[in-house]
């Protein structure tokens, strides 16, 4: 019920990150882990001896383990280090229940190898590949300092991390994934949740408590070690055993609370007795609905109707493409202006978001109208918002069709179509010209002419020379880089 009405969970699942989905294959295989073992410590020796069927049972929990093990590493990089829990619980029973041990290693050890054969793999590919892997290099600083023991960083990191659970302030400050500082508790599940971690310290030596806290602890490893900051995905693994906590720690103070209110409960009626099963089910159904409430005021309310993540997200962009395909439809070529025109970002949400308009993935151009223009040979429709307006040198090259206003409040409010004017784009050209090509770099682009914007400019003042340029090969103009695996030119 917790998971169904938190924040965390709620912010998470409508994201559509792959992110996302690592809670349900960790809860998988913690699932398949956790019928393989306990099954096998709660049996007695009759039913051992019946080994046809507890060889295929067995044999069944084992293969769904490896595959939801397996399926994690795929999902998701903290992955690498959620799959921890389950040697460092087999370390556990090592430990405090040695006969258990020896009995389930093997069958433990089998699901781990099969976890790997199925991941084999994909680390291959990516040791062949290591630019696949950007994402790493957010680690290079946290291991170095560990290597080198200059711990002083890391212990800073742990602690924010951990209050990033329960104390305001310190949690993830992504916008685009949280409200910057807010803890992943709200004040009274905060309380439940230190009361369950007590809980599970104070029962260690029982298995299920134990495995609880590994799984909470394996699961947050990465933001021990890089902090609170992007925290609400880098802890997705131990995003269940979060709630699970918290679960036992209202338990256990609802219990204990309706407990000292019914000391006399031996000498009570049954309806009596019916009236205090009634308040315990009341008081955890009220945690539920307080939840509730405050998830979805912050997240609906607070979070998601705010400027701030309507500019994180790209509402601009996604009304003035939806805009364009309702009055544009057979546009082309169609220049987008935006603030990130490269491939890894706006022309890459343009491709979701437009994924039935090939139209516009196909005719697109992207540039920064404050400092460049495309100019197609024929009439081009352009898309400029409030935040890149046009630089006074391309204003006669541009007709105005019509302004579309959004909310007053917003950090791009409005977006303008324009027609590019073939007529005025090609005057400007000329008027650049050079006798012939200045210089050809590469034979991806050649420069065909320059001028000075100003005839003189003052000292401290900004001295600005137009340039044209022509393309001719874009797969020559640089390296084909990931994510995007297209060359990445920036002319300036």
């Amino acid at each position: 019920a917790l998971m169904a009405v938190s924040f965390w969970p709620l912010t998470s699942s409508r994201e559509a990150l792959r992110a996302g989905m690592l809670p349900f294959f960790m809860t998988l295989a913690v699932y398949a882990f956790w019928k393989m073992t306990n099954d096998e410590l709660q049996m007695t020796n009759e039913e051992r001896s019946a080994t046809a069927q507890l060889v295929t049972r067995r044999s069944s929990f084992v293969i769904l383990f490896g595959l939801a093990v397996a399926l994690t590493l795929h999902v998701y990089l903290a992955a690498r280090v959620s799959w921890l829990l389950f040697p460092a619980f087999l370390a556990y029973l090592a430990l405090a229940h040695r006969a258990a041990f020896r009995r389930l290693w093997r069958l433990v050890l089998a699901g781990l190898l099969l976890a790997a054969l199925l991941v084999a793999p994909m680390f291959l590919y990516l040791r062949a590949h290591p630019e696949m892997q950007t994402r790493l290099d957010m680690l290079d600083q946290p291991l170095q300092d560990i290597a080198a023991v200059h711990l002083g960083p890391i212990w800073l990191n742990a602690r924010d991390a951990l209050l990033a659970f329960v104390w305001p302030g310190f949690g993830d400050q992504f916008l685009a994934y949280n409200i910057p500082g807010r803890p992943v508790l709200d004040a009274v599940s905060a309380v439940f949740f230190v009361a369950g971690l007590l809980v599970c310290l104070g029962r260690w030596r029982r298995p299920v408590y134990a495995f609880l806290l590994l799984w909470f602890l394996t699961g947050i490893i990465p933001s021990l070690v890089t902090g609170p900051t992007a925290n609400t995905t880098r802890n997705m693994a131990a995003l269940p055993a979060v709630y699970l906590i918290v679960a036992v720690g209202a338990v256990a103070v609802v219990g204990w609370g309706v407990g000292r209110m019914t000391n006399d409960e031996s000498r009570m009626t049954n309806e009596a007795r019916s009236l205090f099963v009634t308040r315990r089910s009341s008081l955890v159904n009220l945690l539920v609905l307080w939840v509730a409430f405050f998830s979805a005021r912050d997240y609906f309310v607070r979070w998601g109707d705010s400027a701030a993540v309507r500019g994180a997200y790209q509402h601009t962009l996604v009304e003035s493409i939806h805009h364009l395909e309702a009055n544009y439809p057979d546009a082309d070529p169609i220049l987008f202006s935006t603030v990130y025109p490269g491939p890894a970002h706006d022309s890459s949400i343009a491709l979701v978001v437009a994924a039935d308009s090939p139209a516009i993935s196909e005719a697109a151009r992207w540039v920064d109208a404050r400092y460049a223009l495309i100019i197609p040979p024929t009439e081009t429709l352009a898309v400029i918002p409030y935040s890149t307006p046009p630089h006074p040198a391309f204003i006669p090259l541009l007709g105005a069709l019509e302004t579309v206003d959004l909310r007053p409040d917003d950090l791009d409010p409005r977006f303008t179509f324009y027609q590019i004017d073939p007529d005025q784009s090609r005057a400007l050209a000329r008027s650049l010209l050079a006798d012939g090509p200045a210089a050809n770099f590469n034979g991806a682009i050649e420069l065909l002419g320059a001028r000075w914007l100003q005839e003189s400019v003052r000292p401290g003042e900004t001295a600005e020379l137009l340039t044209l340029w022509r393309v001719l090969d874009p797969a020559r103009a640089g390296p084909v880089v990931p994510p995007s695996f297209t060359t990445d030119a920036v002319l300036f």
